[in-house]
């Protein structure tokens, strides 16, 4: 099961959500409604009013008493979910009193846990998400939040940094991770929203229980029968019914979340034995929970944020219905068949352990030049792979990461040195546009400027993979800027790009980048609809468009670019888009492409797959890939919201 299949599971799974959730709002908003109507026919009884017959069932106090209650519910969920959409992953992770790990950081478990999510951000091709440490937690335990990739914020605990090993750690940031890729985040969201908004009904019924004014009940019987004792106990009815129902809705609720929580607890554990290749670092940690390390997490709100952790958050109860993860044996054992029980496990401070890489590898994109594959078939064997993690392309990512310089690497992790390396990036090779440019950054910058421009040269050559991971480096020090700060990064680039009044591929894919994360996250875009496109029928034109792209960034010789334009329209044509034709560079330009993905990015997962992998053919058509369709097939990969890692190539014998 790929990424995309995943993500489609997943927006299956929150439509599934979303649909039992809509059943038991109705079910409960019907319940009061109906406790309405029994109270109504009660009092009606009582008074015994003469010669007046009325129907128990009336439709207009039953929408006058259900609709209020409905309305109420919707609106506290839509509420809470707009609060964390607003700050997305990082606003979970400070509700529940995680501090934001600064990036330079001299702590050494610190600085460990830095680098491996870096590590894997650009082995697993998404953006670093924001890095956070629950402080006051002893226990061995982790989470991803957020929305998208764009807003993912990763929390661990103290205890994962003091208990575990750098192996063991790493398996749990790799298990988060596939959350991250799998599109669970979107749906723990969604979950936190919907338990809140069946909570704010229970709560509304207890405290106005607990603040009646019970000394009114006992004035006597003739102020009674004026309607205080009897108005008293309407409202206790109501308040009762109200915490009673909600309490089965949240138990409904909880139901729901348990079951889709187990099932991908299980998913992603195995995602993160494929992406390390190293089964004792996620089971080690597990272990580690159950021999005496322990998983429980004491902050007040981490019931509603239980099923998004590495392990259960609570101890053991005798009923397992409400269980959000897997028994930790069972979660072991499917990793690790040998396990026969647990051992006492002490804990210890944390220690880093090496890695050996017993495999020589090296990317294709981890070199200037093009890279020749050792057969065509291993290279389309690697574009099936697109979306999908393993160890080959975690070691790549060390690769990239080791070419950068540690302190070009320690300035991106500063809001303004990422801003100066950002524009870096976009330096012209002509001496007289690269001079303008280099006004610009000092102008935006300041004196800071002056300090970072011994990087200048080395960054302008590094290769195109390296310049990608060090923009992918540089977005979480920029999501720390206000939106005014924004506003005028984004004018600085675009005055950065448009200095020699055209925009190539590489300014197109940096732009590209920024657009997708940051805009996102500082909310400059408008929240497209749920309209998905799940067949390619009706978007010949586009089809066209992104291969014949794709084919004349990689070929000037005419004959070549048509056979690999075929090599890509053979895949899409399979899928329903119809005959396609190669089309002239004009109809294929910068302005066309931009056009074009904003409308793929409405296709389903498995479209988005193929549409890839077609690229990716096309790219690969000579056997071997350039920097031009390296920068493109990012730029359609970040454009159609998927993660593409570098691609991964065995070396073979003369090197290459």
């Amino acid at each position: 099961m790929d990424f995309f299949v995943r993500q489609d599971i997943a927006r299956k799974n929150s439509k599934i959500l979303i649909f039992y959730y809509s059943i038991a709002v109705l079910g409960i908003s019907s319940l009061i409604g109906l406790t309405v109507l029994f109270i109504r026919s009660w009092l009606l009884e009582a008074e015994r009013i003469p010669h007046l017959e009325l129907d128990f069932f009336d439709l207009r106090v039953f929408t006058l008493s259900a609709g209020p209650v409905l309305i109420l519910i919707l609106l506290a969920s839509f509420f809470k979910s707009l609060a964390l959409s607003k700050g997305g992953g990082a606003m979970v992770a400070k509700s529940l009193g995680g501090r934001e790990v600064d990036r330079s950081t001299n702590n050494h478990k610190e600085r460990i846990l830095v680098n491996v999510v870096e590590e894997m951000s650009i082995a697993s091709g998404v953006p670093v998400p924001s890095i956070f440490i629950l402080d006051q937690e002893d226990d061995i335990n982790a989470f991803a939040a957020g929305y998208t990739p764009s807003d993912a914020a990763i929390g661990v605990t103290s205890g994962c940094l003091n208990i575990l090993n750098r192996d063991e750690l790493q398996g749990v940031i790799a298990h988060e991770f596939s959350h991250i890729l799998n599109g669970d985040m979107r749906l723990n969201i969604r979950m936190i929203s919907v338990l809140f908004g069946i909570l704010v009904l229970t709560l509304i019924g207890y405290f106005t229980i607990r603040f009646l004014p019970w000394g009114s009940s006992g004035r006597s019987s003739s102020n009674s029968k004026e309607g205080n004792g009897g108005g008293i106990v309407v409202i206790l009815i109501i308040a009762l019914a109200m915490m009673i129902f909600g309490f089965i809705g949240q138990i409904m609720a909880k139901l729901i979340k348990a079951a889709v929580s187990r099932q991908r607890e299980f998913l992603a554990d195995a995602s993160a034995v494929q992406f390390t290749r190293n089964p004792a670092g996620i089971s080690g940690a597990l272990k580690k929970i159950g021999g005496g390390g322990g998983s429980i997490i004491s902050h007040h709100r981490a019931e509603e944020a239980s099923h998004m952790f590495f392990g259960s958050c609570f101890k053991k109860k005798f009923i397992n219905i409400f269980a959000t993860h897997p028994p930790l044996e069972d979660r072991i054992r499917a990793i690790d068949g040998t396990f026969d029980g647990f051992h006492t496990v002490n804990k210890t401070n944390y220690t880093q352990s090496h890695f050996d890489q017993n495999e020589s590898m090296v990317s294709s994109l981890s070199s200037g030049s093009s890279s020749n594959l050792e057969d065509h078939q291993y290279g389309l064997d690697s574009l099936e792979q697109i979306g999908q993690i393993n160890e080959e392309q975690l070691y790549v990512a060390r690769g990239i990461l080791s070419t950068i310089d540690d302190k070009i690497i320690e300035t991106v992790r500063d809001r303004n040195g990422a801003k100066v390396v950002a524009g870096f990036l976009l330096l012209s090779s002509e001496e007289i546009i690269k001079e303008k440019q280099i006004h610009i950054i000092n102008d935006f910058i300041g004196t800071i400027f002056n300090d970072l421009q011994v990087y200048l040269d080395q960054i302008c050559d590094y290769s195109s993979a390296t310049k990608i991971a060090l923009m992918d480096l540089c977005l979480p020090s920029l999501r720390n800027c206000s939106e005014n700060e924004y506003d005028q990064f984004c004018n600085y680039i675009d005055e950065l790009i448009n200095a020699d009044d055209q925009v190539d591929l590489f300014e197109y894919m940096i732009q590209r980048i920024i657009r997708r994360h940051l805009d996102k996250y500082f909310g400059r875009v408008k929240k497209s609809g749920s309209f998905r496109y799940v067949s390619l029928s009706n978007l010949n034109k586009e089809c066209s468009v992104i291969l014949s792209a794709m084919a004349g960034v990689g070929s000037a010789i005419k004959s070549e670019l048509q056979s690999a334009f075929n090599n890509g329209a053979s895949i899409l044509e399979n899928e329903g888009s119809g005959k396609l034709k190669i089309l002239e560079p004009n109809q294929c330009s910068i302005l066309e492409i931009d056009q074009t993905l904003d409308t793929l990015e409405k296709c389903s997962g498995v479209l988005k797959r193929k549409i890839l992998i077609a690229c990716g053919t096309v790219a690969l058509s000579d056997n071997h890939i350039n920097c031009l369709e390296i920068e493109l097939l990012r730029a359609i990969a970040d454009s159609i919201g998927t993660p593409i890692p570098p691609f991964v190539f065995r070396e073979t014998e003369n090197g290459h």
